[in-house]
């Protein structure tokens, strides 16, 4: 007997749009079957007009950071709340070096974050802030953990110390890591920012300017030389700008291992708002671009130059986003993880800009084949995990942060009208949302410990 099945409903992948009941045994899909044909189950879940995704996989997030010398306002608790009520079931957190310290000791740091309080599943890439000939050595030893992406920093120091990450690059590579770049050049921003300050140009009608599209592309253009050089893999992080995309397509015409990621800021928002009162709460590494990367990113979605869209969920009260008295101290990032899936599905499938195989592709399958996840994550197969998502595609939401389940006082898209929801939400075959409503104890996800990259992922 089955434990659990969803019958009636419409199954959604990046290759099969098709009515058909699954089920579900010992947390695991068992039986995916023509609608009627499924054996009995101890419960049954009629999802007749309703679409059947697989859970979210959000490479993205930072919980219970610190930043600014300030920690996010949501742990792996709220955080995991939040994202499971958006349909997302599985994470990959930012473990950060401590200066000067192990990457070993980053990721076990981590893990006491998240054991005993993530309701969803999770796991971790590793920040490499100082590329001493120790850090570098570690990084198999990391990979051997299951952690198996490093993250780099372009603007933190990064041109002092770029021979010793490129040796860092080498490393990765040779072992099987993925870079995960957050490139903006440092030189070009410090530029920009000196400029402005000292022009008297404090405020965050001129964060966007303090950080242009050129710094962004100029980075990635370096961070293509310099894996291009060792060999190593590279994922681009959040990219804002047409000219980081455009860098991203002519490496890939040269047959280049090269992956690309946005977020959805990006693609709701544009600078206007920081001429809003309270603008600084949409500050965010890169800024918001003008309507023309918001379009270009749009058509990168649909073509198949971004890969993945992910949230880099950052929370913080509004208190703190906006009492910085200058562009330069105010916290980057906010909380958008409950919104990822529907808003996606509503501003993108439902308004003709993306097909619903894709919807699937860019937050599910895609990432858990890219960060070494897949089948096990991200697809609706026989022997996966039952993560999976009961969505109503013409359910009504308005966001309003009061609903939601992060500890952010405010949402970035406030007052958006969104069609379609998730109506359930289920982790490892168990139910942990229904309408809305969280129903899991802290601490039940587990850590998932990642393969290798692999440089033919899109063909798994």
């Amino acid at each position: 007997m089955l434990d659990l099945a969803i019958v009636g409903v419409t199954v959604v992948t990046p290759s099969r749009v098709a009515l058909a009941d699954v089920g579900v045994v010992a947390g695991k899909i068992a039986s995916i079957a023509s609608p009627g044909a499924l054996e009995t189950a101890q419960r049954t879940i009629d999802a007749l007009g309703m679409l059947l995704i697989p859970g979210a996989v959000d490479p993205h997030t930072h919980l219970d950071a610190e930043m600014f010398s300030m920690h996010t306002i949501d742990d792996f608790e709220s955080g995991t709340a939040a994202a499971a009520a958006g349909g997302v079931t599985t994470i990959v957190d930012y473990a950060f070096q401590a200066n000067g310290g192990s990457l070993v000791n980053a990721i076990e740091k981590w893990h006491s974050k998240a054991r005993d309080r993530s309701i969803i599943d999770y796991s971790f890439h590793v920040a490499l802030l100082d590329p001493s000939p120790e850090a570098i050595a570690e990084i198999p030893r990391a990979v051997d953990r299951g952690v198996t992406s490093i993250k780099i920093f372009m603007m933190l120091g990064f041109e002092a110390r770029a021979r010793d990450y490129l040796r860092a690059f080498k490393v990765a590579g040779d072992c099987g890591a993925l870079l995960a770049i957050h490139a903006e050049d440092e030189h070009l921003i410090g530029f920009c920012t000196e400029r402005l300050l000292a022009a008297g140009k404090h405020d965050v009608t001129h964060f966007a300017a303090s950080r242009p599209p050129l710094s962004e592309a100029a980075a990635v253009r370096r961070a293509l030389a310099m894996t291009e050089l060792s060999g190593a893999p590279a994922y681009f992080v959040h990219l804002s700008s047409r000219e980081a995309i455009d860098e991203v397509r002519r490496a890939r015409v040269s047959g280049r291992t090269v992956l690309a990621e946005t977020r959805p800021i990006y693609l709701y928002l544009t600078e206007e708002r920081f001429l809003e009162p309270n603008g600084a709460k949409y500050v965010g590494y890169p800024p918001l671009r003008s309507a023309e990367h918001r379009d270009a990113l749009w058509a990168a979605l649909a073509d198949g130059t971004v890969d993945v869209v992910a949230t880099d969920h950052c929370s913080w009260t509004l208190e703190r986003k906006i009492s910085a008295d200058r562009f330069t101290r105010m916290p980057p990032g906010m909380s958008n993880l409950e919104t990822l899936v529907p808003m996606l599905y509503s501003e993108g499938v439902a308004k003709g800009r993306l097909s619903i195989s894709r919807w699937v592709d860019l937050t599910a399958t895609n990432p858990a084949k890219i960060f070494g996840m897949y089948p096990r994550k991200g697809a609706i197969v026989e022997g996966a995990d039952a993560d999976l998502v009961i969505f109503e595609p013409n359910r009504k939401v308005i966001v309003k942060a009061c609903e939601m389940h992060s500890r952010a006082d405010y949402d970035p898209f406030e007052g958006f009208e969104v069609t379609g929801w998730p109506k359930m939400t289920i982790s490892r075959g168990v139910p942990i949302v229904t309408d809305r409503k969280v129903d899991a104890p802290a601490g039940r996800g587990e850590f998932v410990a990642r393969e290798r990259f692999s440089p033919g992922w899109r063909s798994q």
